[in-house]
């Protein structure tokens, strides 16, 4: 699994990731609120293992130049 989240992605990830978690629990209700919480989930762990699947599927790096 080689890191191809740069430190700009992983803000965000953690952005939207506290966003998605208000929504859950405060915004929404029923499934709504189980989709959001998820949502949160995955964007806290993607952050924090430096490592998107979907930006690997599609060959995306947003770290910059591999050195």
């Amino acid at each position: 699994m080689v890191p191809n989240v740069g430190s700009t992605d992983r803000l965000v990830r953690y952005i939207l990731a506290v966003v998605f978690f208000l929504i859950a629990f405060f915004g929404s209700s029923g499934i709504w609120a189980w989709v959001f919480g998820l949502l949160g989930v995955i964007m806290v762990v993607t952050a924090t293992l430096n490592f998107c699947p979907i930006w690997a599927v599609f060959k995306v790096n947003t770290r910059g130049k591999a050195t």
